[in-house]
């Protein structure tokens, strides 16, 4: 990826003698931070907003930014940034929650960890196109799975030398790969959900868990949980039963501990695993209403919870001494890899510290360094001709960029981007030609007014932790953004009326809210209109699909009918949908709703200029890329009919206003990579 256009336009910004505005230096700051990685300099351009102080709400944020570029440097002035925010802010109520809630992970990462003289150090081991890996305990060697329909197997990679041998082929997929202490033995699991072992010196695998498929259906399954320390046993759950250990070798399971409630244990997202002096248990729950670890005695006794915090924490992962525990958390907003002391008697013995930055699942090394791996995946908005032709890239410095929206009058496209937080949002507009990105507000999913002057938005959607379905709409210049709704709930979706008088929206929201729009189905996504001047939103879908949601609403360019998207989300979990993912039109002041195709399954799609055609994507059949990778443009009557393939790979369309070119998104670049990091637990009394 290359940043030459930014920093050409930055470059001629700095030569003008036009005066830069407060929003002008806090988009140059961005893309020091972003695209640059230049913290030093994006500090410095931060600071120049907040002095000027001409705009509150954007003093704040780079008040807050110049706390997260201290703190990716790994200063103590990140917590001193971050007090600031707090107390010279305090009617910016999302930057000061934000603001509060790292000041506090900060503080607590700082009391656990006494620097010493060893240097917190992380090293990329491997970068992958597609397939997953396992490294094994003693860092020599990676385990790689084939995802490849035609190509089912693991590979061995040395981690040294760079070269690579194919352990095995299989008929079926293989899910996941668990070595051994020894770094001898891989268990995986296959598609099936039965468990064999195999040498790394090769050979013939062998079965040592057959599930029974009846026992599968019924959603009880086995999942190895990790190995006796002398690499003779598996360590596997029972889903249905409890932990249990089975010989390398196959044989009769020893049983470690059955659930007294099995159902319960279930309910509440249990997974246990085995310390490696097999005196205790550590396991995930929700006992206590929220996902924890908890330590128990194998021999019986009572379970001692060992984090508290309103994160999830999950999967538990004992380090090869037994003195520590590494688990998921996503208490910063990404799920990362924190670890935590356990005593002699199974209680915490410090308090939980941060092993990763934007790794979660890492797995302990012998030597104590813990693996992980992170995914690369960047998205990028795209403008064509109609024909694929003439293709531009608009976007340069943030990684994820999505649902593109011309402006009425074609000079800009608004697009979402990620906030820096897992699951955060924000909204950034951008000119249709190429130039400067512009962030506008938190959150996403925006559309403009039909003359241009206004954007609104979902204003939370995204955020971890939060359940307001709200929108709001702000100055397409930027400026204050006023709440049109806001209910408990999530939001998605949006769409503006053609006439201008209303906004169609998707709305879920389960059983226990205080505040949901009246007349809305638990736990069914539906479509609604809500008037711009406010009011109470109005059902679109009246659908009797029961486990269907309804989203994605689209006003055709008339504004007298709405697409929609169909789902049967239940069906979907379960693996067999009574309908394929559809798409309907319906008339905008309701009625019976058309079927239009059910051949095209992407979220997003938008009308023709001319009303004739919808627009959509789907994975090409051939694709090899994960994910998003390789959609590709579809169209089809609005009267229904099969989908025609168009000559532009992306996704997300969003016809010009005069029809003669296409916004969208693609995946350009995405993979795995391989990580160690080392030196990220506390000195040791002994070692100073």
């Amino acid at each position: 990826m290359t940043f030459l256009v930014v920093l050409i336009l930055l470059a001629a910004i700095g030569k003008s003698s036009a005066p830069q505005t407060s929003y002008d230096v806090f988009q140059k700051a961005l893309v020091k931070e972003k695209a640059e990685g230049n913290l030093e300099e994006a500090i410095v351009l931060f600071q120049k907003v907040v002095d000027k102080g001409d705009d509150e709400s954007l003093a704040a944020q780079a008040q807050l930014h110049i706390g997260m570029c201290y703190e990716k440097l790994g200063l103590t002035k990140a917590r001193e940034a971050y007090q600031k925010v707090i107390d010279r802010y305090p009617r910016q109520a999302e930057v000061v929650k934000a603001a509060k809630e790292k000041l506090a992970l900060l503080q607590k990462a700082l009391a656990a960890i006494e620097k010493g003289n060893r240097e917190f150090k992380i090293t990329k081991i491997h970068t992958e196109k597609s397939r997953g890996g396992y490294l094994s305990p003693d860092g020599k060697k990676l385990a790689l799975i084939d995802y490849s329909e035609k190509n089912f197997g693991i590979w061995l990679r040395d981690i040294a030398s760079g070269k690579e041998v194919r352990l095995l082929r299989s008929p079926n997929e293989i899910v996941d790969c668990f070595w051994s202490p020894d770094s001898k033995l891989i268990a995986y699991i296959d598609g099936p959900n039965s468990v064999s072992i195999v040498s790394v010196e090769g050979g013939q695998p062998k079965t040592i868990i057959e599930v029974d498929p009846a026992v599968r259906k019924a959603g009880d399954y086995v999942w190895p949980m990790g190995w006796t320390s002398d690499s003779k046993k598996l360590i596997f759950q029972d889903k249905a039963k409890g932990l249990f250990a089975v010989p390398a070798s196959g044989g009769t399971w020893e049983e470690i501990f059955r659930f007294p409630d099995a159902k319960k244990a279930k309910e509440c997202n249990e997974w246990l695993t085995l310390s490696p002096d097999g005196k205790f248990i550590a396991y995930q729950s929700t006992q206590g209403n929220n996902e924890d670890i908890y330590v128990m005695p194998v021999k019986g006794g009572e379970s001692v919870r060992i984090t508290n915090d309103p994160a999830s924490d999950s999967w538990p992962s004992w380090s090869y001494d037994g003195h520590w525990l590494a688990f998921n958390s996503a208490r910063t907003g990404h799920s990362e890899t924190w670890v935590i002391r356990i005593t002699a008697d199974g209680k915490p013995g410090s308090p939980p510290i941060q092993a990763t930055r934007g790794g979660g699942g890492g797995v302990w090394m012998q030597d104590g360094k813990i693996a992980y791996s992170t995914r690369k995946n960047y998205e990028h908005i795209f403008t064509a001709n109609t024909d694929g032709s003439g293709e531009i890239q608009l976007t340069k410095f943030n990684n994820w960029n999505i649902m593109p929206r011309w402006s009425p009058d074609a000079k800009n496209i608004a697009f979402v981007t990620d906030y820096g937080e897992e699951g955060g949002l924000a909204v950034w507009v951008a000119p249709s030609k190429g130039g400067n990105e512009k962030f506008l507000a938190i959150g996403g999913f925006p559309i403009w007014s039909p003359d241009g002057k206004k954007i609104a938005f979902s204003a939370e959607t995204g955020r971890i932790g939060l359940v307001k379905a709200k929108i709001s709409i702000i100055p397409a210049e930027g400026g204050e953004a006023k709440e049109l709704m806001n209910y408990d709930g999530f939001v998605r979706f949006l769409d503006w009326s053609p006439d201008g008088r209303s906004i169609a929206f998707s709305y879920s929201r389960g059983k226990d809210v205080k505040n949901p729009i009246p007349d809305s189905r638990i736990d069914i996504e539906d479509i609604y209109l809500i008037s711009v001047n406010g009011g109470l939103p109005k059902r679109l879908t009246q659908m009797d699909k029961k486990g269907f949601q309804f989203t994605s609403p689209r006003w055709s360019p008339d504004g007298k009918t709405i697409a929609f998207r169909s789902l049967d989300y239940e069906g979907w979990e379960k693996g067999s949908e009574s309908e394929p993912i559809s798409i309907y039109t319906t008339d905008a002041e309701g009625g019976e709703p058309r079927l239009i195709t059910n051949e095209l399954d992407s979220w997003w799609f938008c009308w023709s200029l001319d009303g004739k055609n919808i627009i959509s994507s789907k994975q090409e059949k051939e694709s090899k890329g994960p994910g998003v990778a390789d959609q590709r443009l579809y169209k089809v009557s609005a009267q229904g009919g099969k989908p025609e393939k168009l000559n532009i790979m992306g996704r997300m369309p969003d016809f010009s206003p005069d029809g003669q070119k296409i916004a969208f998104s693609r995946n350009t670049e995405y993979g795995l990579e391989f990580w160690l990091v080392e030196n990220f637990l506390p000195i040791d009394k002994k070692e100073k």
